[in-house]
């Protein structure tokens, strides 16, 4: 029960970027490091509603990027997927 508090604290967490954070964000190592931690789940929409708010638009494009080699690390270290065919 506890990890699981502690997983769903984290998971929330992570979409709040503060205004500078949105501003000086490296969105191709933010999307590796939710590949990486989330798997299935990419966060881009949180991230763009949040910055919003400061007038900041992600970088949509490098997200996915490192999003997608993130995820492909995550499905190797996890035998999510089932490897190539």
């Amino acid at each position: 029960m506890r990890a699981t508090l502690c997983l769903v604290l984290i998971l929330s967490g992570c979409a709040g970027l503060s205004e500078s954070e949105c501003r000086s964000a490296d969105w191709y190592q933010l999307g590796k490091r939710d590949g990486e931690t989330y798997g299935l789940r990419a966060m881009i929409d949180q991230y763009t509603q949040r910055c919003a708010a400061f007038g900041v638009k992600p970088d949509e494009a490098r997200y996915l990027l490192g999003w997608d080699d993130g995820n492909m690390e995550y499905r190797q270290r996890t035998g999510y997927g089932g490897g190539p065919d």
